[in-house]
């Protein structure tokens, strides 16, 4: 199977989607006003900042190789913006509409979940078609998304019966 994709561009996908992510936490945290997921989201807030510092690091260390040839002009690039799509943090108005559809804490933490499981999906999908050789700073951003679920999960398990 030949790359379709390449780490740079993964790794861009990486800093946007954790630049909303960050505005998810933050928006969320002002919305519900709740000192139990103000001190969760807030972590969550940080980490989505130190993993675009992250990513934005590993960027300059991946390189940019080409993709593969295109069967039409823009090919590569409109595959791409059509697969960012399908991540909610990906795309800021679905991102807005969700911080506007929470109600509660219950509401807030499913979102954050779902957030967290589709980057970790995506990058996960992601690593499938890239060459073997940059295969390794993809799964580096699997990890760092899984630290999320497992702190969600938690917080979940302590303050949302049922």
């Amino acid at each position: 199977m030949s790359a379709l994709l390449n780490a740079s561009e993964i790794v861009e996908f990486a800093i946007q989607i954790e630049q909303n992510g960050y505005k998810f936490y933050i928006e969320s945290m002002k919305k519900l006003n709740d000192t139990r997921i103000t001190e969760l989201f807030q972590f969550l807030a940080d980490e989505e900042f130190r993993h675009e510092r992250l990513f934005k690091d590993l960027l300059g260390k991946v390189g940019s190789a080409q993709a593969a040839h295109e069967s039409y002009p823009g090919e590569y690039q409109s595959y791409m913006k059509e697969f960012l799509k399908t991540h909610a943090l990906a795309n800021e108005t679905v991102l807005k509409e969700k911080i506007a559809g929470i109600k509660n804490l219950d509401d807030a933490v499913k979102m954050a979940l779902e957030f967290e499981k589709d980057s970790i999906v995506l990058f996960t999908g992601l690593k499938n078609y890239v060459k073997e050789d940059v295969k390794e700073p993809v799964e580096k951003i699997v990890q760092e998304e899984l630290t999320h679920i497992l702190k969600i999960n938690n917080f979940r398990n302590q303050f949302i019966k049922g």
